[in-house]
């Protein structure tokens, strides 16, 4: 979803208009749940998925309309479709039950156009989010407000209240797991790619200016500055989801973040360098005081043996273990 926000925010930062297509109920086998979002652009074009087949080419064609038809912002509808096996079976889909969705118009100087601007900025900081949309049910169905407020959820899946007027769809937004790269030089430079395109939130840190800039890392989430890397975990040492990569310019900062990550209780510790360099480190902290169990914490040599050798294919085993590591929590 962080992916998504971020792409709608580029419409908006661009000036576009656009149709927001929203999942609010499902029931059923239907190939998406509540939540699942869509945007259709004026050219057609799509971003996001409401499931596909039926459902999805209706919410196209309604889109369509009220882009071609110069819909105002906040113009509405509601719409339901059945997705029983025998309205699906012409799109080769294999369905029970039905799915509604809220098609909402949004101008890029709209309310909607505004909440995904605050949110995509929200979810690159980390901060969770509830988005509540008030529709208007009358005839002519609108979105009458749009409130964006910041704080852990009550929940993690959204909640669609159609009893009374105005009716209320109120959504989660929980920031994904959170990558601290340390070192911004070529291999950090791709893991940061690679990484925010397998829905991390990525964040890049260095003490060097000309490295560490939004131009070499368009896609991380956050680039930071750092005056050394002494205190460099500091601002997430108590974060039980954090992932560390530390891939900085030599051996002495490794160690340096290192000695900083393994205080910390990130789930994921990862440093470059060969078996030779990642033992001098181990000795050099185990004489510091670290215990054993400390430096098992530390995956190193990074990555999954993939035999690579550009930074490139380093990026691919390092992203890679990551997505191992993350999908044996859930």
């Amino acid at each position: 979803m962080k992916a998504f926000v971020r792409d709608v925010a580029g419409l908006v930062q661009a000036g576009e208009p656009f149709v927001l297509a929203t999942v609010v109920e499902s029931s059923g086998s239907t190939p998406r749940s509540s939540g699942a979002k869509m945007a259709v652009r004026r050219d057609g074009a799509i971003i996001g998925t409401v499931g596909g087949g039926l459902g999805e080419a209706r919410a196209c064609r309604a889109a369509g309309d009220m882009l071609s038809n110069g819909a105002a912002d906040g113009e509405a509808r509601l719409m339901f479709v059945d997705m029983t096996q025998e309205l699906a079976a012409d799109s080769d889909m294999i369905c029970g039950g039905g799915l509604s969705m809220l098609i909402e118009m949004a101008a890029p100087d709209g309310e909607c156009a505004r909440a995904y601007a605050e949110l995509d900025g929200m979810l690159r900081k980390g901060i969770p989010a509830t988005l509540t949309t008030r529709i208007d049910g009358g005839n002519s169905p609108r979105v009458v407000g749009h409130e964006l407020v910041a704080g852990r959820p009550a929940g993690d899946v959204p909640v669609f209240t159609r009893d009374g007027d105005p009716m209320i769809l109120a959504e989660p937004f929980i920031p994904p797991a959170p990558l601290y790269i340390f070192g911004a030089g070529h291999v950090s430079r791709f893991t940061a790619r690679v990484a925010a395109m397998v829905g991390f939130r990525t964040v890049v840190l260095d003490d060097r200016e000309e490295y560490a800039n939004r131009e070499r890392f368009p896609e991380a989430d956050e680039v930071v500055v750092l005056p050394s890397f002494a205190g460099c975990c500091d601002s997430f040492k108590d974060d039980a989801e954090a992932f560390v990569v530390i891939v900085t310019r030599g051996h002495l900062h490794d160690r340096t973040v290192l000695a900083e990550a393994l205080r910390t209780k990130a789930r994921y510790v990862g440093m470059i360098g060969s078996s030779t360099k990642r033992n001098k480190i181990y000795d050099s902290l185990l004489a510091d005081g670290f215990t054993r169990a400390d430096i098992e914490r530390c995956y190193s040599p990074i990555g999954l043996p993939l035999g690579g050798q550009t930074p490139e294919e380093i990026a691919v085993s390092i992203v890679g273990e990551l997505i191992q590591v993350r999908a044996a929590k859930a």
